[in-house]
């Protein structure tokens, strides 16, 4: 016989109001677990509450907005889930259920708030009833062999859900992102909590897997070989051309609630979500501990972010060189220029800036730029030359110690001005509008309406004079050598690529349209006209013209390197 009824699985921050719930249950017969210690919101579960889950029959969510972001609560409903569905009900206290995630958790969600007696007396009615229908205990989730759990999962616990109901349905999830975004961590946390679902995990392609298995792919870099049908595979790859081999789950930046992680290397990691990961599941102890480690020459925890960075450095080394001598005080480029010259290095400097601001190497905005500071460790440990590197960093020092030098303007640390971040919410807004629509989103030959297209790149105007209207106006700043701005591609978007575009095919498929037959649908009459595949061709073209927009949006949206 089980040793408890139901197990009552909560954030401690909801504590008060659980406790009355509690009391209702016991007042009704039932065998109540409740556990009152603080777990840290990134710790595991305890392992004296792991054997109480497993010896309860319920167990009962009080899912608060909190509880989706604490690791413990949510292996603690993972593991009764994965019992059997019909181990698991939940109480939502929210007045809206936008935070409920994932959709399983609405199978088992009990109606209204408990907040009066009458409520009360109702959930434990209905707590009991699902006890008297569950004959046995959630039991030992057990583990899958030869993966071994992340020392820390932080997040992402509702991408895990999303993959779960992928592959439960015998599909194909590819999750994917920029190197070092966390995905191996991320499979690693899935096969350990949802194994249980599995006969058997493999490893690696097995033509011997079956339905009851999961076959998991790592660093996928070109199709692999199929599987039979209706095996579930978690494919993990960076490239985003492979998400349409299955149901694609992108893996993007963690947010700040999700990394466990002290001030002080909150700032040691920015600019790197992967090196913040990193920091957050694998180390405790003193930050004074970990910073001595990370500042070390040719620190492993800086490896994955040295990958994707020094490639995006190679052809820019001395502007690199003097941002990383003067970080964290930004500098002009003239002031950038009078550091070389006072080196006695020539250089073509505004290739460099352009060539680093593309790849979000450099941030910056009003002219001034610097380093995130985790760009600025690796840089200063893994120069190739560190002679010249010594000469760049004395030559800034001169500079930044003589502040009335002319031609250059050295400006203390600042946080984001207002501008600044207009112009990167504007640039990411219009980046969104771009991609959610036929301006970059291909059309397959013989599919989709022409009509529907052009309505779409129609609509861009509406939403481009929204965004626009909406900023302060001195966020629309003409592009420089250096870095490009909103003031120059709003107009190339408005009064360039789309009108020409629409200018000349809307009257034409307009025309095209008006001696449409009766009884033949607009697909089929668009398929028959002779300049359907000009216009597919223009629109291709069009799109090309607009990828090269998007681009430059992107950085100035701030996108980071990884």
């Amino acid at each position: 016989m089980p040793d408890w009824d139901v197990f009552v699985s909560y954030d401690r921050t909801d504590a008060a109001a659980v406790r009355r719930i509690a009391a209702a249950l016991e007042g009704a017969g039932l065998r109540v677990f409740l556990d009152t210690e603080e777990i840290r919101p990134f710790d595991s579960i305890p392992g004296r509450l792991s054997q109480a889950l497993g010896e309860s029959k319920v167990l009962l969510a009080y899912y608060s907005r909190s509880y989706g972001s604490r690791r413990a609560c949510q292996e603690e409903f993972t593991t009764a889930y994965l019992a059997g569905p019909g181990h698991v009900l939940a109480v939502n206290p929210e007045p809206s259920s936008q935070h409920l995630a994932p959709r399983e958790l609405l199978d088992v969600l009990l109606p209204g708030h408990p907040a009066t007696k009458p409520a009360l007396n109702a959930l434990a009615d209905a707590v009991r009833s699902r006890v008297a229908d569950t004959p046995g205990p959630i039991g030992d989730p057990g583990t899958a062999t030869g993966w071994s759990a992340p020392p820390k999962f932080t997040g992402r616990w509702k991408e895990l859900w999303e993959i779960h109901s992928i592959l439960r349905g015998g599909g194909t999830a590819v999750v994917h992102g920029v190197v070092d975004i966390g995905k191996t961590t991320f499979a690693q946390a899935y096969v350990q909590q949802f194994s249980p679902a599995y006969r058997t995990v493999f490893a690696g392609h097995s033509p011997a897997a079956t339905a009851d298995d999961l076959v998991v792919l790592d660093d996928v870099g070109s199709p692999p070989e199929p599987l039979p049908a209706g095996v579930p595979v978690l494919l993990l790859t960076r490239d985003p051309r492979l998400a349409k081999l299955g149901s694609a789950v992108e893996l993007t930046d963690l947010r700040e609630d999700e990394l466990d992680l002290t001030a002080g290397l909150r700032t040691a990691a920015e600019g790197s979500t992967g090196l913040a990961r990193r920091l957050s599941e694998q180390f405790s102890g003193s930050t004074e501990t970990v910073l001595d480690r990370l500042h070390r020459r040719q620190s492993p925890l800086l490896d994955p972010l040295a990958e994707r960075l020094l490639p995006a450095v190679a052809g820019a080394w001395d502007l690199a060189r003097v941002l990383a001598a003067a970080s964290p005080v930004p500098l002009t480029r003239d002031a950038v220029a009078d550091i070389l010259a006072e080196a006695g290095i020539s250089t073509d400097l505004d290739a460099e800036f352009t060539a680093l601001l593309a790849a979000g190497v450099v941030v910056g905005g009003l002219g001034e730029f610097t380093l995130p500071h985790a760009f600025h460790i690796v840089v200063r440990g893994r120069d190739p030359r560190p002679a010249r590197a010594e000469q760049v960093r004395q030559a800034t020092i001169a500079l930044l110690k003589n502040q009335a030098r002319p031609r250059h303007t050295v400006v203390p640390a600042r946080r984001r001005s207002e501008i600044d971040e207009a112009e990167r919410r504007a640039a990411h807004q219009i980046l969104n509008e771009l991609k959610s629509r036929v301006a970059l989103r291909e059309l397959p030959d013989g599919e989709g309406l022409l009509r529907s297209a052009l309505n779409s790149l129609y609509a861009l105007f509406g939403s481009l004079r929204q965004i626009t209207g909406g900023i302060d106006q001195d966020a629309l700043r003409p592009s420089t050598s250096v870095r490009p701005g909103l003031g120059t591609l709003i107009p190339r978007l408005q009064d360039e690529i789309l009108p020409r575009f629409l200018t000349y095919w809307h009257t034409r498929l307009d025309d095209h349209h008006d001696v449409r037959p009766p009884g033949i649908g607009s697909r089929e009459h668009e398929l028959a006209w002779p300049l359907q595949a000009q216009l597919r061709s223009d629109l291709a073209s069009l799109q090309a013209e607009v990828a090269e927009v998007a681009d430059e949006l992107a950085v100035l949206s701030g996108n980071p390197l990884s």
